[in-house]
């Protein structure tokens, strides 16, 4: 049994960040009812942040509706570094469902427009992730260009559907399975869509079949992403089934389970809108308990090669 890469980086629970207020509670501030992660702290290993815009027009960069420096974000960055100050990596994520972003990263303006982006992953200290993405020659030009900038611990993660990893239906454009054998090594993880039809994490059917798919993909590189709401569109697994799934996963992969990853926080059951850590809190509990069978399998294997090869006196 591989019991590193729990350290390396598996087991992640991981939690995206996109509505930072929520109009349907009282006013805790200028700008409405600010949603905090700082709940998450202790839960999560990773905050992804959404949603980052190239706008091609004045060669700037958006979080959601506004410049990332906006005083609407002040009370959130103060959070982020925070919750960066206690081991959680924030991930930003770029593009999503809006258009346009990687038309500006195309080869003739690339130079134009990626040193903007890149000057706000150096000012907040974000790592990347990419959703709705380019042609294949030009994401793997990203992804060795951030590698190159931005060093060999620098996390670079993408979120296809589930069905993509499988070669079935994509949203992305671009063969998953080819750029996996073209820059693969610098890929972190993929946080795999398991909703909206693409896919379903309960049963765990279809995470092991993108696991055996083709040469394989080690399961500690996969993290199932499913909606913690039914409002947050069609595919919702219950919190029961999924926590269920992630610690099916965890003893069928030899505890070397990638992870689970929610759309979105703020709304997230069982909690909802008042207390939207609870679901971080049950998938968090769902890794301890991993943690503790592999411990305890680990103590169990030493005392029995103890007894089987004494030790010299």
């Amino acid at each position: 049994m591989n019991s590193s890469l729990i350290s390396q980086g598996g087991h992640r629970v991981a939690m995206y960040y996109q509505s930072q207020y929520d109009n349907n509670l009282a006013s805790n501030s200028v700008f409405g009812h600010f949603v905090t992660p700082l709940p998450l702290i202790g839960l999560i290993t990773h905050l992804l942040l959404a949603a980052f815009h190239i706008n091609f027009d004045d060669v700037s960069v958006h979080l959601n509706d506004d410049v990332p420096e906006a005083p609407i974000f002040d009370e959130m960055w103060f959070d982020i570094a925070t919750m960066q100050s206690t081991g959680i990596k924030v991930i930003g994520m770029l593009g999503g469902a809006a258009p346009g972003t990687y038309t500006c990263l195309t080869p003739d303006l690339f130079d134009t427009y990626y040193p903007v982006l890149a000057g706000y992953i150096k000012r907040y200290f974000l790592h990347l992730p990419t959703n709705k993405t380019p042609p294949l020659d030009d994401i793997v030009h990203l992804i060795n260009r951030l590698k190159a900038d931005f060093g060999d611990d620098f996390i670079i993660t993408l979120a296809p559907v589930a069905s993509a990893l499988i070669e079935g239906a994509n949203l992305s454009g671009f063969d998953y399975i080819e750029l996996e054998k073209r820059v693969g090594h610098k890929i972190s993880w993929y946080n795999a869509q398991f909703y909206s039809g693409f896919g379903t994490f309960f049963p765990t059917d279809m995470y092991i079949e993108i696991v055996n798919f083709g040469k394989g993909l080690h399961p500690s590189r996969l993290v199932a992403t499913t909606f913690t709401s039914p409002d947050e569109g069609f595919g919702f697994i219950d919190i029961d089934e999924v926590a269920q799934s992630v610690a099916e996963l965890a003893q069928m992969q030899n505890f070397t389970f990638g992870g689970v990853g929610g759309w979105e926080y703020w709304n997230s059951l069982p909690g909802g809108e008042n207390q939207p850590y609870l679901w971080a809190q049950l998938m968090h509990d769902t890794m301890d308990q991993i943690k503790a069978n592999q411990t305890q399998l680990l103590a169990s294997s030493k005392s029995i090669q103890s007894r089987v090869w004494p030790r010299s006196q």
